[in-house]
Parts: C-alpha cells; sequence; structure tokens
C-alpha cells in the first residue's frame, strides 16, 4: 500500500536527520552502569522492555519474592473485601526471623497484614495470611507456585511463604520483574507497594511502620519500595520510580549492605538519564490505507501507543503491517482489519490492532441497516412513527388554514 512506502520513508529520513545532527556520527553505545550486585535488571514497567540487565536468570534465594508473592495473592483472594478479618493461630508465632509479634486469637484485617510484610516483612504476618488464603501453609504454598507457573516463571520455586532459606527455593532478577510488573497492576497491591509509613495497631498499641526501602527518602520519584536478605552481606532492593511518565523498575539482588542502595541508584539514574518513554503511534493517526468494493478506508488506532527508547536514537528496527483479506462491506470502526508490528532494537514486539476511521457501508447495507435497526428498536420505531404522523397532521393543518385565509380574502374581494 501507498502509506507503507510512505512510512518507510519516513524512516529513514529519521535516521538521515539524527546522523547529521550529530556530524554525520551514529550515536555511540550506552555505556551501562557498573553495580556490585551479583544480580540486577532494570525494566520499564508498562511494556516490561530491559533496560540493563546483570545476570538475570541466574537462580538465587531472595526471600522478598515469598513476601511479593504472599501479598499478592492474599489481595487477590480478598478483592475488594480489605476489612476481612484474620484470625491469628498459633502456628503464626512460631515462626522464626521478623516479626510484628501477632497476638494468638487477635483478628488484624487483610490489608494491614499485607502492609506490614511488604513494608516491614514480618514472617508471622505472611504465615497468617498464608493459612487465610490456602487453609493451611502447604496449600498455600502449593498456590504460590501454581501461580509462578501461570506468570510463566521458568526460573522460580517456593517453599514457604516466609522466605526463610531453604536450598530448594529460588528465583531470578528476571522472573521478579514479571511477577512484580504483574502485582503492579492490582491497584490494591500497587497502593500498598507506594506506602512510605503507615499506623499499626497491635495489642491495643499504636505505632508507626515506615518502608524499609530508605530511597523513599533519598531519591526523586521513588513510588515504590521492597528490602529483604537472608544474609547481611547479600541483600535486595526492589524499587520502583517514575518521571516524565516513565516507570522504571529496579531489582538489585544478593548486593553487599554497603552497596546495595548505591547500585539502586545507578540503575535508576542510568534508567531516567538515557531512556524516554514516548508515543510510539498517535491515536487517530494514519497507518495504511485499504480498499474495499471500491471504496478507500483509512486505518488507525483508536488509542496512544507507547514505547522506550535510547534517547536521541531511532530505536525501531522493522514495521510490518497485515490487512485481513475477504474483508466486505459494512466496515464497521469496531472492527479489527488489520495489524502493525513494530520491531524495536531490543527484539521487542509491539502490536497495534488496525481500525477503520469511519463506518464504510454499502448503499444496500445503510437501507438494510436501517431496517435491522427499525426491527430491533420496535417501540422507539412506533413512537418515532407516531411523532412523524403527528407532525405531518399538523403541517397539513396548518397549509388547510391558509388555504382557506386565501380563499376568503379572494371571495371577500370579488364581492367589492
Amino acid at each position: 500500500m501507498k502509506n507503507r512506502f510512505l512510512i518507510k520513508v519516513q524512516c529513514f529520513l529519521i535516521v538521515l536527520l539524527i546522523i547529521f545532527v550529530n556530524g554525520g556520527q551514529v550515536f555511540a553505545a550506552i555505556e551501562p552502569p557498573e553495580v556490585q550486585a551479583a544480580s540486577a535488571i532494570l525494566v520499564e514497567s508498562k511494556r516490561g522492555q530491559i533496560l540493563f540487565e546483570k545476570n538475570s536468570r541466574n537462580r538465587l534465594h531472595i526471600a522478598s519474592a515469598n513476601k511479593l508473592m504472599t501479598a499478592l495473592l492474599a489481595l487477590e483472594k480478598a478483592g475488594a473485601k480489605l476489612d476481612t478479618q484474620v484470625t491469628i493461630s498459633k502456628n503464626v508465632t512460631e515462626v522464626e526471623g521478623l516479626k510484628m509479634n501477632l497476638e494468638v486469637g487477635a483478628k488484624y484485617s487483610v490489608e494491614d497484614l499485607v502492609y506490614t510484610i511488604i513494608l516491614t516483612s514480618g514472617n508471622d504476618s505472611a504465615i497468617a495470611l498464608a493459612e487465610y488464603v490456602g487453609g493451611d501453609v502447604k496449600t498455600f504454598v502449593d498456590m504460590m507456585n501454581k501461580k509462578a507457573h501461570e506468570l510463566k516463571l521458568k526460573d522460580t520455586n517456593f517453599t514457604n511463604p516466609t522466605g526463610l532459606y531453604d536450598e530448594a527455593q529460588y528465583t531470578t532478577a528476571y522472573d521478579l520483574a514479571v511477577l512484580l510488573r504483574y502485582a503492579l497492576s492490582n491497584p490494591a497491591f500497587d497502593r500498598i507497594f507506594s506506602t512510605e509509613a503507615k499506623l499499626w495497631t497491635n495489642q491495643n498499641k499504636v505505632e508507626i511502620i515506615t518502608n524499609s526501602n530508605s530511597l523513599f527518602w533519598r531519591y526523586d520519584g521513588i513510588d515504590g519500595g521492597k528490602t529483604g536478605y537472608n544474609d547481611l552481606e547479600r541483600q535486595t532492593a526492589i524499587t520502583t520510580a517514575t518521571r516524565n511518565n516513565m516507570r522504571i523498575i529496579s531489582i538489585v539482588l544478593d548486593s553487599p549492605e554497603e552497596y546495595v542502595y548505591e547500585d539502586s541508584i545507578k540503575l535508576l539514574d542510568y534508567g531516567f538519564e538515557n531512556f524516554k518513554t514516548g508515543i510510539l503511534v498517535k491515536k487517530e493517526q494514519i497507518i495504511d490505507t485499504m480498499t474495499v468494493e471500491g471504496k478507500t478506508i483509512d486505518l488507525i488506532s483508536p488509542i496512544d501507543v507507547y514505547y522506550t527508547f535510547p534517547v536521541g536514537e531511532y530505536y525501531i528496527k522493522n514495521i510490518d503491517i497485515k490487512i485481513k483479506e475477504n474483508i466486505e462491506l459494512p466496515v464497521l470502526k469496531t472492527q479489527v482489519v488489520g495489524a502493525v508490528k513494530y520491531i524495536l532494537k531490543d527484539d521487542t514486539e509491539i502490536n497495534v490492532d488496525l481500525y477503520p476511521a469511519v463506518n464504510v457501508y454499502s448503499s444496500v447495507d445503510m437501507f438494510s441497516s436501517l431496517v435491522k435497526s427499525m426491527i430491533e428498536y420496535k417501540e422507539i420505531t412506533i413512537l418515532l412513527l407516531i411523532l412523524i404522523w403527528i407532525e405531518i397532521f399538523l403541517i397539513l393543518l396548518k397549509l388547510l388554514r391558509a388555504i382557506k385565509k386565501v380563499i376568503l380574502k379572494l371571495k371577500s374581494k370579488a364581492k367589492s
């Protein structure tokens, strides 16, 4: 199609412009940061584009993965009823590690317990939520692994809800990024994950619990965080931050204690300084045209489509447009008639459905559509017909009165 050729010409001209602006030099590769962490990944949150990775598929024991999955499953079970009360069993209070000192027999809301495992990694809260969701810990762990399978976390296995060390338990930075992106699509999870501090009432005592991720108070744009560790010298920092309409996820695993936040800041700086989220396809931008029964139809995307790219670089490697065959009139605006696939230089594929810009009917279709609508909305059709007949009657009545007046005037003139 003609528009496909124009798109390719535009792409070529943009590349030439970039080279011209840079004095004939193609952009040099962006220098990635050096981090002390054993494994790390930086991901754009909406589409999941990987901006940086270091050993991101290496299997490690990361306690925070368990807490995130436990929080997610509890929120999904509770749904809109986040105030559902969870009764604390004796088993909950006997767990090892960090605790919120929950009281046997006491009741806490699902929402409050999720806050405690995200902000402060309370192991007793994790067990309480596991019993609430699964009935018992073993059943809940099975649910954790089932969810991991659904999310295609191929290098993740859970053996407990708390993250307490078990050599059979593992995950990766990449899997954690996939899990977190999914979890952030849950509004309740996103809200809790974005919380810096929360009032917490336990055994009639009120205190403030704060998020253990100190970047909330050190880095501009932080809007989510979680930390954790099994070993002080191998720490985890999971952080999200947003600037200029771009939210990125930084995951730093098994970093030395003194470098865990420094590594996180390096990743976030790298993301914000070198990448930008912008519009790939504008709403109602004409992407292509098609001809159906002699009628030319513009094809558009009904929404803005965004992508993330290195600043100053034309990042699209290929564009492929496919239009469905054997399309007949009528063609409606709600009908997907094709798709355009953008392949970025990092091999990310972005598929955009194409729709007609306007409804296009044949003459027969328009009449058939009208008849069909009249039959479908019979009561409205009858009412409209009655109103039309009343309007015609009133017009005729006015016309008869006007004729009568004219006749009377003519008779009056004839007599005189």
